[in-house]
């Protein structure tokens, strides 16, 4: 189950992984750029959406990210919606204009490296 409380969406209960990393923030700006970051060495990701401007988003989830060598993987703009999966061999990212089409292109890269692949609820940008 996900929900909102003070700002933050809860992911462990729904993805039930990712060492640390489950919590994800929004800006309150309302503003239509996000980032996904994603450190290989520990599978830690983060999510930033409705950041005010690309840069912002992209330093916002590397700071959230702990790993040291956590890496933006997706960057996604006004209107879109993004997301992860991970699966036993790496991850999948998506992006698309609803969360479902995002969690299906996720869900979709992610098959492609192997099995076992978990989705992350997607984000939208207003």
């Amino acid at each position: 189950m996900t929900g909102w409380h003070s700002g933050w969406l809860l992911l462990i209960p729904t993805l039930g992984f990712c060492c640390g990393c489950a919590s994800l923030e929004s800006t309150s700006t309302g503003q239509g750029y996000g980032a996904v970051a994603y450190a290989a060495s520990t599978q830690d990701w983060r999510l930033r959406w409705q950041a005010a401007d690309p840069q912002q988003a992209r330093q916002q989830v590397l700071q959230d990210c702990a790993a040291a060598d956590c890496q933006v993987v997706l960057e996604f703009g006004p209107g879109q919606c993004g997301t992860l999966a991970l699966g036993s061999r790496g991850i999948g990212i998506g992006q698309g204009a609803t969360p479902d089409a995002a969690e299906s292109a996720a869900r979709a890269a992610c098959q492609q490296q192997g099995s076992g692949c978990r989705v992350a609820t997607a984000e939208c940008n207003r």
